[in-house]
């Protein structure tokens, strides 16, 4: 399936390579271009993160209203993100469709000679088979405890011979193999001196590569082998290899890291690198007004992916650390960009723009809402009520919020008093005059707003003038 998905990324790789004739280079532009591609998608998620800020009062009244009831919360939740046009997993599709290309990639390393020669196919997986039966009576030798050199020293027995000797006794490595192809490998062996030895050197053929079998792994393999011992592929394969550039810096990217080489600082490198680019983000969060919204899971994957990072520049080729990081740069870079350009000011406008000409296509989760509604044949969802339930419902306050809402409602009884009649007082006009009784209606009416918004005896209000 991956090699599917790998074929387009593969081949803007290869194009990228035919300009600048390095694997490193080409990666750094792939990136770039990749970035480029995903753009529209990363700024839909810069508004979708503007709009769920806007959301927050309206979330945080659900949150209160339904904090002992998950279910109704996530209904009217989901309902406010329909009628707000917003889609709260808008911003997950940027992190799969970054994890899908990272594997896509990871193929594509495995295999430049696919990707970025011609040789057909068949030749290539010629070549894979060849490199892995070698290594394989390779290691069957040197657990014997002897080389090629030592058996053909002897004089005893040919190696042909002494490979069929191997292959007879029980649980053989080699018992898989026919007599013929252990003939062709014995050949093969005897021409190139040192090959079995060679194979065997964990500094020049990584266990982890061969480890697969005959697999497109060995590709990274081939490339190594063919420049020492050319004789034992075809020439198609040595003239891609002795062409191909698979290097960035000096640096093979065929090799693993190792805490006993220089190549630990490319996950060293990855791990500071997506660090930064996840305090970035926080910050920029915050900023919006967004980290109240982001939920525990979220939080927790923002601080595992610089592991993540760490761990997967360990644990593959240098190639696809230098990508990881080359992509942990450029994205934060285009962090840093997007949030100086869409402006709080600017996201404003566009979202206003947006709401004008009306809702896009629906949302997956909206053409089931809609769905559900067409079913209950008129009636409201369970959403719909919840929502409508918590925006309609009293708001309690607590004796000190009761008396400060009472203060402002007075307050403003009386400034509408005093901007219509004057500055003067009901005592002053007479309790019977009319001022008088328009200033004790002023207090009344305004007084009587708040008990009917926030609830109350209206006997209190009677004995609180008394007073």
């Amino acid at each position: 399936m991956w090699e599917i998905i790998a074929w387009p990324f593969g081949k803007i790789l290869w194009l990228c390579y035919l300009l600048v004739k390095n694997y490193g280079l080409a990666l750094l532009l792939f990136t770039v271009i990749i970035k480029l591609i995903m753009l529209p998608s990363a700024i839909k998620q810069q508004m979708s993160t503007a709009r769920l800020a806007r959301l927050n009062p309206k979330l945080e009244q659900l949150r209160k209203k339904y904090a002992n009831n998950r279910e109704k919360l996530n209904e009217a939740t989901m309902e406010l993100y329909n009628q707000e046009n917003v889609n709260p997993m808008g911003s997950c599709l940027p992190l799969v469709l970054t994890f899908v290309i990272l594997f896509a990639v990871i193929e594509v390393v495995y295999a430049p000679l696919t990707y970025i020669g011609d040789v057909p196919k068949e030749t290539l997986e010629t070549a894979q088979t060849t490199v892995y039966d070698v290594y394989a009576v390779s290691t069957a030798i040197d657990g014997h405890q002897t080389t090629v050199e030592d058996i053909l020293a002897n004089g005893d027995a040919s190696l042909y011979d002494t490979l069929l000797s191997f292959k007879s006794e029980e649980k053989s490595a080699l018992a898989s193999y026919s007599d013929e192809r252990l003939e062709e490998i014995a050949a093969i062996l005897e021409e190139n001196p040192g090959l079995d030895e060679y194979m065997t050197n964990e500094e020049k053929v990584s266990q982890r590569l061969i480890a697969g079998g005959a697999t497109s792994r060995t590709q990274l393999i081939i490339i190594s082998v063919a420049r020492d011992y050319p004789g034992i592929f075809d020439s198609e394969v040595v003239r891609l290899c002795d062409e191909l550039d698979y290097t960035f810096l000096g640096v093979y990217l065929g090799e693993y890291p190792r805490w006993t080489s220089i190549l630990i600082l490319i996950p060293i490198v990855s791990l500071v690198s997506q660090l930064v680019l996840t305090f970035l983000s926080q910050y920029y969060q915050k900023k919006s007004g967004m980290a109240a919204n982001a939920n525990k899971s979220m939080k927790v994957m923002l601080y595992v992916m610089p592991l993540i990072s760490f761990w997967i520049a360990f644990s593959f080729p240098a190639g696809i650390g230098i990508y990881w990081i080359f992509s942990s740069v450029v994205s934060l870079i285009q962090t840093v960009a997007l949030n100086m350009y869409l402006t709080p000011a600017r996201v404003d406008k566009i979202i206003e723009k947006q709401d004008k000409k009306g809702r896009k296509k629906p949302s997956l989760y909206q053409m089931a809402l809609e769905k559900q509604k067409e079913q209950l044949a008129g009636q409201k969802s369970v959403g719909e009520l919840a929502l409508e339930e918590a925006s309609t419902e009293e708001v309690k306050l607590s004796r000190a919020e009761k008396k400060e809402a009472e203060r402002a409602a007075l307050n403003e009884g009386r400034r509408g008093y005093y901007e219509k009649y004057g500055d003067s007082t009901a005592e002053d006009a007479g309790e019977g005059s009319e001022t008088g009784e328009n200033d004790l209606t002023a207090l009344k009416d305004a007084r009587r707003r708040y008990y009917e918004k926030y609830g109350d005896n209206l006997n209190s209000l009677q004995s609180d003038e008394d007073k």
